[in-house]
């Protein structure tokens, strides 16, 4: 719709490409503090049950996994129909 109106594609790009990263930064965001909570939870009650130590924090592969993950994906489901 944009295209038909005028846009350009380098400013359609840039355009589509800063919403994307205004939505998928504050989701992954609050899916890694989730997936924190959920850890600390799911870990504990293996520690509890099966007496084994362990950290209760998220390792850091995890975490950047997570974040790579939730940033390159909206990307490329938005820019590849472009």
């Amino acid at each position: 719709m944009l295209r038909a109106l005028g846009f350009k594609e380098g400013h359609l790009m840039t355009l589509i490409s800063f919403q994307s990263f205004m939505f998928s930064i504050p989701g992954v965001c609050c899916g890694l503090v989730v997936a924190v909570i959920l850890n600390m939870f799911f870990r504990f009650l293996i520690y509890f049950l099966a007496s084994n130590s362990m950290s209760f924090w998220v390792t850091s592969l995890a975490v950047i996994i997570g974040v790579i993950f939730g940033l390159v994906m909206p990307l490329i489901a938005i820019v590849l129909p472009v």
